[in-house]
C-alpha cells in the first residue's frame, strides 16, 4: 500500500490530478503514506527481534529434525542395517584425550566436558553419525524445553575460504546455509546466534583444502559446539572414536546369523582379516558383500563391495563409468550431480579421442555443411553470383576467426566416420533454417520506407566496419566503408535487403560458433594438449570453401540474374562474423559462453552416458549413492573416493564374473 500510495501523493503535491478513485480521499494521502511508512519500519524491526517467537522456533525444529533424519536415513549404517535386519549397529565409544574418560554416550561426555570439542577419527569410523545421533538426541530436549539451543548441522565442504575471509563472512555464510538448508529466516538466525540460542556442528572439515583449513578452523571456533575432523582441531578438545573391538564384531555377525556364516568362516580360516573390520563402514561394507554368500575375504573390501552391489546388472559398465567420472569431479559435499557443471570442472577428465573427434571430424564437417548449405540456399533464391561470393567469403571468412587447432589423430581402429556424417547433417540443418530466417527477414525490411531502409543499413555498416577494421584510424576506414556502402545501396535500391539478412544470420551464427570453438578449445588442459597438438591432415582445411563452392552450384539454374545487390548486402551481412567471434565483447560473450557450454556436452557422452539419471538411479538403489535434499551424493567419502581411481573395464569383469 506504501508503494501504491506514495506516488499519489507525490503527484498531487507536484500540481497533478489525482486519479478519480481516490475522489475526497486526495487529502489523506500523505498521511497514509507517512503512516504505512512507519508501520513498515516497526515490521522490520519486530522481524528482528521475532527470533525468540514460540511458533517460529517449532517450525524450525520440525525442519531441522526431517533433515537430520533424512541424512541419517539416507546414510550407509542405516541402509545397512534395513538390509540386513539389524536391530542397531554396534555402539562406538569415545576416549577423550589425556584422560581415562571412555565412554559409548556421546551426550554425557559433551555435557561434562562443556567445551567445544572435536571429533577425531578416521573415514568410516562412524564421528558423523554420531554426531547426527546426538542432534536427534538433543532435538528432542529443544522440543519441550523452551531454553533449550536447538542443535544444528552445516556442512562445512560448501564453504570456500576464498569467499570468507574473516569471522563477519563466514556469520553471513552460516546465515545462508541456515536459510537454504533450515529455512530459518536470517533474522531469526541472528538473533538465534547472538542469543546463542543455536547449537553449531560442523561436518565436513576434511574436504577443506589444506590451503583453507587453517582459516575455516579460525572461523568456525567462535561458532561450533562440535566439529569432525580426522586430526586434533586448535581451541577443541580432542574426542577420539574407538576403533571396534573384536567382541562388538562378534556380535554383530550373531546378530545377522545365519546370514554371515561366510563371513564368520572367512574369518576363522585367516584372523589377520580381522584388522580390516575395525570401523563400522568397513563392518558394514563386508557384511553387505558376504550376505547370504561364502566367498573368500576380498583384498579390497570396498572393491569387493562394488563388485557384489552391481552383480547381475546389465547397465553395470556404465554405471561404473559414470561413478568414476563424478568421483573424479571432487566435489566436496560428496555430491554426484545428475546436471553437468560448468565444462572448466570436468574437461580435464576427457580423454584424448573425444577431443579429437570433436576438433578434427566435428567441427569441420559441421562448418563445411553449414556453408554448402547456405551457398546452396542462396544459389537457388538469388543465383550463382552471389552464391559463389558468398561461398569464398564465408569460407574464408570462417577458416580465418576459427583457426582449427592442430591436432592427430589417436590409436584406435574407427576414424570417426559417424561423427564427421553427425556433424555435417547438423552444419545442414543449421545452414538451411539460418537462410530462410535471413530471408524472411528480408521480405519483411523491404516493405520499409526507402530512407528507412537506406539509414539502417549505413548504420549497420558502419558499426560492423569499426568492428572488422583493425589497426590505425578505424573510424576513417570505417566512414569510407559505409560511403561506399550508401553509394551503392542508393544504386542498387532496397534489393539488397535479400543477402544482407542472410548474411547478419549467417555471419552471426557462424562467428558465434567459432568463438564457441575456441572458448572449448581454451579450456583443455595441458597435458591433453601434449598428445594432441601433433599435426592436422592436409584436407581439414580446405574442405570448407570446396562444400561451399559445390553448393553454389545449385545457383545454376538462375544464371546470372540481377547478382550486385543481393551481392553486396550479403558481404556486408558477413562481416558481422569476425565481430561474433570476439568473446569479449557483449552481448556475444555471453552467448559463446553458452553455446560453448553446449558444445562441449557431447565429450562426455563416453564417460557419462545420456541415460545418466536412470544410472544414478540403479546407483542408489544398490546403495553406491544416496538421494538427500533433492540430489545424489556417493554413500561415503571412502567409497568415492575408491571409484575416482579404480579401474571401470577390471571392475565391470568381475562384476560379470560375479553374476
Amino acid at each position: 500500500m506504501l508503494l501504491l500510495l506514495l506516488p499519489a501523493a507525490i503527484n498531487v503535491s507536484t500540481g497533478t490530478a489525482p486519479p478519480e478513485y481516490l475522489g475526497s480521499m486526495r487529502g489523506w494521502l500523505w498521511p497514509a503514506a507517512i503512516g504505512l511508512g512507519l508501520a513498515a519500519a516497526g515490521l522490520v524491526v519486530w522481524e528482528r527481534v521475532r527470533g525468540g517467537e514460540t511458533s517460529n522456533r517449532s517450525a524450525a525444529i520440525d525442519r531441522v529434525e526431517m533433515r537430520i533424519r533424512g541424512l541419517l536415513g539416507a546414510s550407509l549404517a542405516t541402509q545397512s542395517r534395513i538390509k540386513l535386519a539389524l536391530a542397531r549397529q554396534p555402539r562406538v565409544s569415545v576416549r577423550v584425550e589425556d584422560e581415562e574418560l571412555d565412554s559409548d554416550d556421546l551426550e554425557a561426555v559433551v555435557a561434562r566436558l562443556g567445551r567445544p570439542l572435536a571429533l577425531i577419527g578416521e573415514p568410516g569410523s562412524g564421528r558423523s553419525t554420531l554426531m547426527l545421533d546426538l542432534c536427534v538426541r538433543l532435538l528432542k530436549k529443544a522440543r519441550y524445553d523452551p531454553e533449550a539451543p536447538i542443535p544444528v548441522v552445516v556442512d562445512l565442504a560448501a564453504w570456500s575460504a576464498y569467499d570468507a575471509r574473516g569471522p563477519m563472512e563466514f556469520t553471513g555464510w552460516l546465515q545462508r546455509e541456515l536459510t537454504r538448508q533450515y529455512r530459518i529466516s536470517r533474522s531469526a538466525a541472528t538473533v538465534w546466534l547472538r542469543r546463542r540460542s543455536l547449537v553449531i556442528f560442523v561436518d565436513g572439515l576434511d574436504e577443506v583444502p589444506d590451503a583453507d583449513r587453517a582459516q575455516a578452523e579460525h572461523d568456525i571456533a567462535p561458532y561450533a559446539s562440535m566439529v569432525c575432523s580426522s586430526r586434533p582441531v586448535p581451541e577443541f578438545v580432542s574426542v577420539h572414536v574407538q576403533p571396534l573391538t573384536r567382541g562388538q564384531v562378534q556380535e554383530y555377525i550373531a546378530a545377522v546369523s545365519p546370514r554371515l556364516d561366510g563371513l564368520q568362516t572367512a574369518l576363522e580360516k585367516d584372523p589377520a582379516h580381522w584388522d580390516t573390520l575395525t570401523t563400522p563402514l568397513m563392518l558394514n561394507l563386508v557384511a553387505l558383500t558376504y550376505r547370504d554368500r561364502e566367498a573368500d575375504f576380498p583384498v579390497d573390501p570396498v572393491a569387493g563391495y562394488v563388485v557384489e552391489r552391481l552383480a547381475g546388472q546389465r547397465a553395470a559398465g556404465p554405471t561404473i563409468r559414470a561413478l568414476k567420472f563424478l568421483a573424479r569431479l571432487r566435489r566436496p559435499d560428496l555430491a554426484a550431480p545428475a546436471k553437468l557443471p560448468d565444462r572448466r570442472s570436468w574437461i580435464g577428465l576427457v580423454p584424448t579421442r573425444p577431443l579429437w573427434l570433436l576438433f578434427v571430424r566435428g567441427v569441420p564437417a559441421a562448418l563445411a555443411g553449414a556453408v554448402g548449405a547456405v551457398c546452396a540456399m542462396v544459389g537457388l533464391r538469388l543465383g550463382l553470383v552471389p552464391a559463389a561470393v558468398g561461398a569464398v567469403a564465408l569460407s574464408g571468412l570462417v577458416v580465418w576467426v576459427n583457426q582449427l587447432p592442430n591436432v592427430f589423430r589417436p590409436p584406435g581402429r574407427a576414424h570417426g566416420v559417424v561423427v564427421s556424417l553427425v556433424g555435417f547433417a547438423a552444419g545442414v540443418v543449421v545452414g538451411v533454417l539460418a537462410t530462410v530466417f535471413g530471408m524472411w527477414l528480408a521480405t519483411l525490411a523491404v516493405q520499409w520506407p526507402e530512407a528507412v531502409g537506406t539509414s539502417v543499413v549505413l548504420a549497420l555498416t558502419f558499426v560492423l566496419a569499426i568492428g572488422v577494421v583493425q589497426g590505425q584510424a578505424p573510424l576513417a576506414w570505417a566512414f569510407l566503408i559505409t560511403i561506399g556502402t550508401g553509394v551503392a545501396t542508393f544504386w542498387t535500391g532496397p534489393t539488397l535487403f535479400t543477402g544482407l539478412f542472410v548474411g547478419l544470420v549467417v555471419g552471426l551464427l557462424g562467428g558465434l560458433f567459432c568463438s564457441a570453438i575456441g572458448l572449448v578449445w581454451g579450456t583443455v588442459r595441458e597435458p591433453q594438449l601434449e598428445r594432441l597438438v601433433r599435426q592436422r591432415p592436409w584436407w581439414v582445411q580446405p574442405v570448407i570453401p570446396v562444400a561451399g563452392l559445390l553448393g553454389s552450384l545449385c545457383g545454376l539454374p538462375l544464371g546470372f540474374a540481377d547478382p550486385l545487390s543481393p551481392t553486396l548486402g550479403l558481404l556486408i551481412g558477413l562481416m558481422i562474423t569476425p565481430i561474433a567471434a570476439r568473446d569479449y565483447v557483449w552481448p556475444f560473450d555471453v552467448l559463446s559462453e553458452r553455446f560453448s557450454e553446449l558444445l562441449a556436452r557431447p565429450l562426455v557422452v563416453g564417460e557419462l552416458s545420456l541415460r545418466r539419471r536412470s544410472l544414478l538411479n540403479l546407483a542408489e538403489d544398490r546403495l553406491l549413492l544416496s538421494y538427500v535434499d533433492g540430489e545424489y551424493r556417493f554413500a561415503h567419502s571412502v567409497l568415492r573416493d575408491h571409484l575416482a581411481v579404480c579401474d571401470p573395464v577390471r571392475l565391470s569383469g568381475e562384476v560379470r564374473r560375479r553374476s
